[in-house]
């Protein structure tokens, strides 16, 4: 991966991030929603930002942000000079409950021994 793509990512994570907690009138999305990355294409046109959240309707958190990318894109127009500002699709990331049930399962053979 690129040196400028690697910045781009950590900049929009950044910002998105910032704009999550602090201009998103959502409670449900500004006080449960963590962003754990983002991944942009190589042209710039598109970005994919992985989110947690501490909310069990994932469904419905997931749904309220992608209603709020519009929103967000805007608001990362006037903040972030780059030519074009990429669009956003935001996905859970289920990396975390993941490694959880691995970590369980990995608790429950040592405990077997």
């Amino acid at each position: 991966m690129s040196t400028r793509l690697q910045k781009v990512q950590d900049l929009l994570h950044k910002e998105i991030a910032h704009l999550i907690l602090t201009s998103v009138n959502n409670p449900i999305i500004s006080k449960s929603v963590t962003i754990a990355g983002v991944s942009v294409s190589k042209d710039l046109r598109y970005c994919d930002v992985f989110f947690t959240t501490f909310n069990d309707d994932t469904d419905k958190v997931q749904r309220d942000l992608n209603k709020a990318a519009k929103y967000i894109r805007l608001e990362l127009s006037k903040k972030v000079y780059l030519k074009r500002i990429p669009s956003i699709k935001f996905i859970y990331d289920k990396s975390i409950e993941t490694s959880q049930k691995i970590d369980a399962l990995i608790n429950d053979v040592n405990d077997k021994k």
